[in-house]
């Protein structure tokens, strides 16, 4: 939010201050009946949220001219509003019972106030600020219809605004994950700017500028996607309002810093007036969903509220013999148990079974050298593969007002994954003769467990020095994790590995007893963490924001090897109080436009191990970025464009010319030094009234001390674009739009030298439609693949290659509450 230049505001004041600004105006609450008769009548779709987010859905649907004051409606929540209604109806409807009402100023201005005062005479103050309800205070995107946020925390843990955040974020709203029907956190950054999602089988790895992504939930740091008992890229989109996505070192709030960024995602909140929507869906394959989602206040005085979210997802998929099921259930419950003090208490369960699941990938050659060109719906694996995913948490938070805008914020969550899995899979590093069909399988049976306890606490608020506002966070975290993977043989040996013909590996006869324990891997991750950031406004336009973090770290794991009848500790990773700087400066060259620069340090323990089943030392480095960034139409809109560079010593990439380790993962060597650096431009929010749009084009190229390309498997140039424009006039019941995602050539070069796999530029097309019947019911179909494209969505993970799916159809139905 932007003050105008003859009179700034201190930061309290510009959290509450709004200006809401629509295009058409109507009548007052003291307009004549005469006038009313007259007034034009609009289809009005409204759902209960915030007053701000409520006038501003207003505005975009019939168009009218209003001011607010920010210290009339903060803190307000408006009712849903539907039917045919004049402008003036629908405000009446929306203030009813909070004190306030519409005065006319003038044929095409209407002035919300407090009904206290004299309506005639009744003026807003002579400071008012711009700003957009793209989100709620606390960033809520729900029912905002925008694809921009007005703040997150996830930087810094200040409530900041996009242009006021010295990094780059981007913030993938509900709004664009119902339009674009993202159900999967792998859906969702596969539209994110600037990140690569590379499939290995049914696991995804998210990169950014050529390092991987942490993850956050709440804003809580979390180790829980460490191993495979708990994988990222499954995770139902069902239960969260946003996901957000910083670009770039992340080392003040989570854990200890990947260069790459996080990601970090938001829960849905209960709301204060009775809410809630049910769906169901049928897609291409024979796919089906059904969802419901209900919430609201529980007692007469909506002081205990509750949310419910349950979903059902089932179907066949593009490749032989799999399926999946996907159930979760979501539920909480916030309790205002003072004026000052908000307690919550939620749970999370989530079940994703598939059967002719995969584990490695597809051969990219023979063992002469020619191409394989397997069909896209070929299976390396077994039908009678499978891999099913539970993840149960539970967590509270408490949210203590101290005064003085002064907050104490306590986290804490538990997590409980398994994984039950068994698959007999083509082994891609054995030669495939092409013409006789010989090859390799390995049958293994391969459960997983892990525990997470997390927990998180931190002050934050407004202090006063050199005659200015300032804001300060002091706060510490804790994170434990712990995981055991077992391999189970049906065969006495170290590996049981069998010839096969695959041609014939859909008929392969069931294995489904593993009497024989082959080999463990247990391990345990702590971490501990005191940081502390302050944001100092050392002039009108200039402010700084600086903090550190102080990490306490330990690793330690064991193998189990069975048949050798032996244990090994493995090296592990201690370290002590290692300080993570950050530094960031933000400078405003006009009420639309800042300047920024950031810097930061990198230490991340590695996880990963070297062909000797030795853990790789931890990465050290410093991330930087300048850039420039603008919010236009009060908020509506934000972009962005930066410049950044990342150095780093002892990288770990992948081993090719080791072979696996024992628990058939892939080794990792460390390169003594490695850089990163690139560019990239963002816009994310409205465009103009009723058309929203995500977009962003980024370029980075990853190399070594010696100049070659590091990841050539990832691309090094992404253009990301998501847009939905909401027809005006007599048509503005339909919504059209879709999605454009290109991404520059790849290649990757076979682990036994047999040649080299590539792929040249890449641009994937999406539609979308949706149709409101009633102000209730709507209907929305989806493409994806358009073009019917015939791609690698990975490559090179496990020396072949993973198919991204043809062009396929989802259409649902939805209903409001």
């Amino acid at each position: 939010m932007r003050s105008s230049p003859s009179h700034r505001l201190p930061s309290a004041t510009l959290a509450a201050a709004l200006a809401i600004t629509f295009v058409c105006g109507s009548g007052s609450a003291a307009a004549q009946p005469a006038e009313q008769a007259t007034a034009p009548s609009f289809d009005i779709r409204v759902p209960a949220q915030p007053l701000a987010a409520a006038l501003n859905e207003l505005s975009r649907q019939t168009g009218a001219q209003v001011l607010a004051a920010g210290d009339a409606v903060t803190g307000i929540d408006a009712p849903a509003v539907s039917g045919r209604l004049t402008l003036q109806q629908a405000l009446d409807r929306l203030l009813a019972g909070s004190g306030l009402m519409a005065v006319r100023n003038g044929p095409l201005q209407v002035t919300i106030r407090r009904a206290s005062g004299d309506a005639a005479g009744a003026s807003l103050p002579t400071v008012t600020v711009e700003a957009g309800t793209a989100s709620g205070a606390d960033g809520t995107t729900e029912g905002t219809g925008s694809y921009t946020t007005r703040s997150t925390a996830t930087s810094t843990r200040m409530d900041l605004s996009l242009r006021e955040t010295p990094q780059s974020v981007t913030v993938i709203g509900r709004q664009q994950i119902e339009d674009q029907n993202l159900v999967t956190l792998d859906n969702v950054l596969r539209q994110t700017p600037g990140i690569v999602a590379d499939r290995l089988d049914e696991r995804v790895t998210f990169s950014s500028r050529g390092f991987a992504l942490g993850t956050m939930i709440d804003g809580v740091p979390t180790l829980a996607f460490n191993t495979v008992a708990g994988e990222a890229s499954m995770l139902s989109t069902a239960i969260y309002d946003r996901v957000e996505v910083i670009r770039g070192s992340a080392g003040l709030l989570n854990g200890v810093g990947s260069p790459g960024g996080v990601v970090n995602l938001v829960r849905k909140r209960p709301t204060s007036q009775f809410s809630g929507h049910l769906t169901a869906g049928a897609g291409s394959w024979n796919r089906y969903k059904a969802e419901a989602d209900v919430g609201g206040p529980l007692n007469a005085a909506g002081t205990l509220r509750g949310r419910l979210v349950a979903s059902r997802t089932a179907g066949d998929s593009f490749v032989d013999g799999k399926k999946t099921a996907e159930d979760v259930a979501y539920g909480i419950l916030e309790a205002d148990l003072s004026a000052t003090t908000t307690l919550a208490l939620g749970f999370e369960h989530q079940k994703t079974a598939t059967d002719g699941a995969n584990f490695g990938q597809s051969p990219l050659f023979y063992s002469d050298g020619t191409r394989s060109r397997l069909p896209r719906s070929f299976n390396s694996s077994a039908p009678w593969s499978y891999w099913n995913m539970y993840a149960d948490k539970i967590f509270a938070n408490l949210d203590q007002q101290l005064g003085g805008g002064w907050r104490l914020k306590l986290d804490a969550s538990y997590l409980k994954s398994k994984r039950k899995r068994a698959s007999g899979d083509l082994n891609t590093y054995y030669p495939v003769d092409g013409a006789t069909g010989d090859a390799t399988i390995d049958i293994r049976d391969n459960p997983a467990n892990s525990r997470n306890t997390s927990f998180d606490a931190h002050l934050r608020g407004p202090f006063e020095a050199f005659g200015r506002t300032h804001e300060a966070v002091l706060g510490l975290s804790y994170s434990d994790y712990s995981y055991a993977i077992d391999t189970n043989l049906a065969a006495p040996t170290a590996f049981d590995t069998r010839p096969l013909n695959f041609y014939t590996l859909q008929s392969f006869p069931a294995v489904t007893v593993f009497p024989y324990k082959s080999y463990t891997l247990s391990g345990q991750v702590s971490e501990k963490a005191v940081y502390a950031s302050t944001r100092l406004r050392l002039a009108d336009p200039l402010s700084v924001i600086v903090g550190a973090r102080a990490t306490w770290y330990k690793d330690a794991s064991l193998n189990r090897n069975q048949v050798a009848a032996t244990l090994t500790q493995n090296p592990g990773a201690h370290e002590s109080g290692v300080i993570t700087p950050y530094a960031g400066i933000v400078y405003d060259l006009s009420r639309e436009f800042s300047v920024y620069g950031s810097y930061t340090d990198i230490f991340i323990p590695n996880t990963v191990r070297d062909s000797g089943n030795n853990l790789l030392s931890p990465q050290r480095g410093k991330n930087y970025e300048i850039g420039l960034k603008g919010e236009h139409l009060g908020g509506k809109l934000n972009t962005g464009f930066a410049v950044f560079r990342t150095r780093e010593s002892n990288v770990a990439v992948e081993d090719t010319s080791a072979g696996l380790l024992p628990d058939g993962s892939v080794p990792y060597r460390a390169v003594a030094g490695a850089r990163s650096r690139g560019f990239e431009l963002t816009a994310s929010g409205e465009l103009a009234t009723g058309w929203q749009m995500l977009a962003g084009y980024t370029y980075h190229a990853k190399r070594d001390n010696d100049g070659a390309l590091l990841n050539p498997t990832y691309p090094t140039r992404l253009l990301r674009v998501s847009t939905s424009y909401r027809l005006p006039g007599e048509w503005n019941r339909l919504t059209v739009g879709g999605s454009v995602s290109y991404q520059s050539g790849i290649y990757y070069d076979e682990y036994a030298g047999l040649g080299r796999a590539s792929q040249g530029g890449l641009t994937l097309l999406g539609l979308m439609a949706r149709y409101e019947f009633t102000p209730q019911l709507s209907a929305s179909l989806n493409i994806e693949n358009l073009g019917d494209k015939r791609y690698y969505s990975g490559l090179g993970g496990y020396n072949g290659y993973t198919y991204g799916p043809p062009r396929n159809v989802w259409l649902k139905l939805s209903y409001k509450l």
